[in-house]
């Protein structure tokens, strides 16, 4: 097991700067933090690039750390650790990862299996986190637009509650052309928005292979993919809220895909 005891150490400098989008492209390299996320990094067969545990979490979390190769693992006292940390209460391991195979770029309906979720513009990293934790346990997969928040940044990784881990990601860089990619497959594209053709959820069946798409925060479905969907569709609700959040919005649109599969 490798010692680090300074915070100015070459590999510790490197590391830190993982928290950039900039240096994770160009390092094909990202960071989480804490044991849950790490027991379920290794349970899917992930093999770590380096692993920093505190003092005492080498002595909380020994059965854990135990198992990772000792040219793997890397004991950091808590002064240095905290230069890496980007949490306010670490647990003490922070694991850095090559990126995914399992997170994919895509272009067209044939490499996407099952009813699909695509996320177009949604910028804040909960959001994304969570719709990709819901989508795992619903059996949903997920495409993310180009422009959405980073899945490999440390808090969305965080809320995924380990699903990255676990199930396919896809990445599009023309969500229009993706999205059209549907036409003559069979396969019905609906968005998330307002429109002349849209249809109220849950008064209709969900195919076992259609798309929703979930816009931006703020602004919504772009008028280039509302176009491009077959057809609008609306989340019965009352008048006493405007809308919803992005990724409840999603799990509202998931839980009804799954009762039509039933």
């Amino acid at each position: 097991m490798k010692r680090i005891e300074s915070r100015n150490n070459p590999l510790v400098v490197r590391i830190g700067k993982l928290s950039s989008r900039k240096h994770r492209e160009e390092e094909k390299l990202f960071f989480f933090e804490g044991a849950h996320l790490l027991e379920e990094y290794l349970r899917f067969g992930n093999t770590p690039h380096i692993v920093f545990a505190t003092d005492g979490a080498l002595s909380k979390y020994k059965d854990l750390l135990s198992d990772l190769p000792e040219d793997v693992l890397c004991s950091v006292p808590d002064h240095v650790f905290q230069k890496l940390s980007t949490e306010q209460a670490p647990q003490g391991i922070l694991t850095v990862s090559p990126y995914l195979e399992r997170v994919r770029e895509v272009t067209d309906a044939s490499q996407v299996p099952g009813q699909v979720l695509l996320l177009e513009s949604v910028r804040d990293n909960g959001n994304v986190g969570t719709v990709l934790r819901t989508a795992a346990a619903l059996g949903w997969s997920v495409v993310l637009s180009s422009d959405c928040a980073d899945v490999y940044a440390s808090k969305t990784v965080r809320a995924t509650m380990g699903a990255l881990f676990s199930r396919n990601t896809y990445l599009c860089k023309d969500p229009v052309s993706f999205v059209r990619s549907f036409e003559g497959t069979g396969r019905y594209t609906y968005a998330a928005a307002l429109s002349e053709k849209s249809r109220l959820l849950g008064q209709f069946p969900v195919g076992r292979e259609d798309l929703f798409v979930v816009g931006n925060e703020g602004q919504g479905v772009s008028e280039a993919l509302l176009s491009a969907c077959q057809s609008g569709v609306l989340i019965p609700m009352t008048d006493a809220a405007e809308s919803l959040n992005a990724s409840i919005a999603a799990a509202v649109i998931m839980w009804e895909g799954v009762r039509s599969r039933a």
